[in-house]
């Protein structure tokens, strides 16, 4: 397998144990849905009480693995699809080196309860490591957990994304995770609602966000992103597009 992106040199061999944990089909065929939820990991999502208006969704997705428990009320507890960044496994799970790393993993793998987890493995050769680091993992509990590997398709696929948002005035480095889901659930979703999306700072009303609504309380706003991704001009197309009705766009509290 090919990675993504400028690093087609590298390849990761894919062995008859990876390739028996892939499904055989999209977990998306012949899916459709009325209503969607695409939950960014903003810290505008912080007391903004949308939970039970996201679980209203006929099928929700989440980003990067956040975490859940302690925020239901803001950002709900349905889950039918979350991506998972390799940078997750080492910044959270400490690469599993260790068995509580390992216990504690499988258990948040288990709250899934059969929804898609999405893995990007090929994105970046620096992700090799990681990719193996789950493959092992998934092999070691196939028949405990009996989980199944959804890999993003390198190539052509995030290429065909970039292109297409290219048409609508948006030139980034990279999209951001937020918004190739949106781009995904597009497919197959006649409504999309967006939580979460927000790349500033400071919320509508000036009270201070962090980055992610499940940051340490008093941790600041980071610029990181901006080496990779162009999320104000993203967010500047997601409202142009909440205003031509196209999506739904929500940056202020829900409901208490």
């Amino acid at each position: 397998m090919h990675f993504d992106y400028s690093e087609q040199k590298y390849v990761f061999p894919i062995s008859a144990s990876l390739y028996s944990l892939i499904p055989e089909v999209s977990p998306f065929q012949n899916k459709h849905y009325n209503a969607c939820a695409v939950v960014g990991s903003g810290g505008i999502l912080s007391n903004s009480y949308c939970g039970n208006e996201i679980d209203e969704a006929d099928f929700v997705f989440r980003c990067n693995f956040a975490p859940i428990d302690k925020y239901k009320s803001h950002v709900g507890s349905k889950t039918n699809f979350t991506t998972f960044n390799p940078s997750v496994l080492e910044k959270y799970f400490n690469n599993l080196q260790t068995i509580y790393d390992r216990a504690r993993f499988l258990n948040e793998l288990r709250r899934l309860k059969g929804a898609v987890l999405w893995i990007p493995a090929f994105s970046f050769h620096g992700s090799n490591m990681v990719t193996r680091t789950l493959t092992d993992f998934f092999l070691e509990h196939e028949r405990q957990f009996n989980p199944k590997l959804n890999l993003a398709w390198p190539g052509n696929v995030m290429k065909y994304f970039s292109d297409f948002w290219k048409t609508k005035g948006l030139s980034p480095k990279r999209l951001s995770t937020g918004m190739i889901v949106y781009t995904l659930a597009t497919m197959f979703c006649d409504e999309v609602r967006l939580y979460g999306f927000w790349p500033y700072s400071v919320a509508p009303d000036h009270t201070p966000l962090s980055y992610h609504y499940y940051d340490k309380k008093g941790t600041t706003f980071t610029m990181k992103w901006k080496q990779a991704h162009q999320l104000p001009e993203e967010f500047t197309l997601l409202q142009h597009l909440h205003k031509q009705g196209v999506l739904k766009l929500t940056v202020t509290p829900c409901s208490s």
